[in-house]
């Protein structure tokens, strides 16, 4: 992993990147072996009017950056197995996870 940048505040490090500014021209997640049929164009297949004028815009990214990537963001969200939460705990009742599997 790099050195962090900084020039940058925390805040702006911390800042999650999007799929999109990781996306490089020409990479790709997985590449298809040959169908072995003939190719059909999608103009034969699919009414003019339901065809995209531009192509979609999709990232470029290898398949192992992608799964890094949902990790990484997926880690930012909040739950009772990584953090406190102490709003509602004089209303609520704490079950934790040891309880729940002894219960079930």
């Amino acid at each position: 992993m790099p050195a962090p940048d900084v020039t940058q505040t925390p805040m702006q490090r911390d800042r999650a990147t999007t799929i999109f500014e990781k996306s490089v021209e020409g990479r790709r997640a997985a590449t298809l072996p040959e169908a072995g049929v003939p190719e059909t164009p999608l103009a034969d297949l699919i009414p003019k009017g339901l065809l995209r004028e531009d192509p979609t815009e999709l990232p470029e990214i290898a398949e192992p950056e992608i799964v890094r990537h949902y990790n990484r963001i997926s880690r930012r969200n909040f739950d009772l197995d990584s953090g406190f939460y102490p709003l509602g705990s004089c209303t609520m009742k704490h079950n934790p996870r040891l309880n729940e599997r002894v219960a079930a």
